[in-house]
């Protein structure tokens, strides 16, 4: 596909992956609109002139702003449409099941998924005419769901289900969907997640104790502080964000786009692995990695 005079639309793209895979489209001759939640992020980076990079308010949470970047897109792009939706925009909610009350439940939804869902539904006359693609950015942890990020991997195994739905449902109209995987990588998301979840630990533990038995508590304590132990030493060995970039910018520009992208040897592996492993030798190899007591 050619990038010339095409357009790109990138959700979540005020820092990390999104304004990574923004940076490199732009350099590739797209056109990239840009959405970023926060007005005053928004404010900052429309004061930097990045050729080829179009800064836009889009909130995937708030159908008011995806209906008025649709009209803001049909007097700019109604001709030729859009080449590519990339639905980046996502939060990290974590924490034992037993203590998430529904609201978190919802907010990682409302992003990772229905926001997602939203933004397509709003784009898809665009994706139309433009012959475009859509690509989604799942996570390893959309096929492996390990302990304690239940609400994440339940809203990525959401976005890998949609994706083969829309995959198919979109065939005839030349709109192919295409989902990336990436392992652990080196984003901001992790520290906005890391603090999210120390809010909701401080919070439990003040209340809970005093709802279940103490020894359930100090179990869950126990786990959880092996959770967080592991994910200090992940945060130390992330991977690099380029190889992520890499893949969608290939699930974009390649002839013919593959349908799904392990971003990583690591990544890849760990789907062997978990693919062959019977349920509960996986659930001993994860409990093992984790260093869970």
């Amino acid at each position: 596909m050619s990038s010339s005079a095409k357009s790109v639309l990138i959700s979540g793209a005020s820092s990390g992956i999104g304004q990574a895979c923004a940076m490199r489209l732009a350099a590739l001759g797209f056109r990239v609109f840009a959405g970023v939640r926060n007005p005053d992020n928004l404010e900052a980076l429309c004061r930097q002139s990045v050729p080829g990079v179009v800064w836009v308010h889009l909130d995937v949470k708030n159908q008011a702003t995806i209906d008025e970047l649709a009209t803001q897109l049909d007097g700019l792009i109604a001709e030729e449409g859009l080449a590519a939706l990339v639905n980046c925009a996502a939060i990290v909610v974590t924490g034992p099941v037993e203590f998430l009350e529904r609201e978190p439940w919802l907010e990682q939804f409302e992003v990772n998924f229905f926001g997602a869902i939203a933004l397509t539904r709003a784009m898809l006359p665009f994706l139309r005419q433009g012959r475009g693609r859509i690509v989604n950015l799942s996570s390893i942890s959309g096929r492996i769901a390990p302990p304690y990020f239940g609400p994440y991997c339940c809203s990525k195994w959401a976005l890998e289900a949609v994706s083969d739905v829309l995959r198919v449902e979109l065939r005839k109209f030349g709109i192919s969907v295409s989902v990336v995987e990436p392992g652990n990588t080196a984003t901001p998301l992790w520290q906005k997640a890391r603090a999210k979840s120390d809010e909701l630990f401080a919070g439990w533990s003040r209340s809970i104790p005093e709802r279940v038995p103490g020894s359930v508590w100090e179990t869950y304590q126990a786990d959880i502080e092996a959770m967080r132990r592991a994910t200090e030493q992940a945060a130390k060995s992330a991977a690099p964000i380029e190889p992520v970039v890499a893949a969608v910018c290939h699930a974009i520009c390649a002839r013919k786009p593959r349908t799904r992208y392990p971003v990583g040897i690591r990544v890849r592996t760990l789907f062997w692995l978990c693919r062959w492993l019977p349920d509960r030798w996986r659930d001993r190899f994860v409990i093992r990695i984790l260093g869970l007591p």
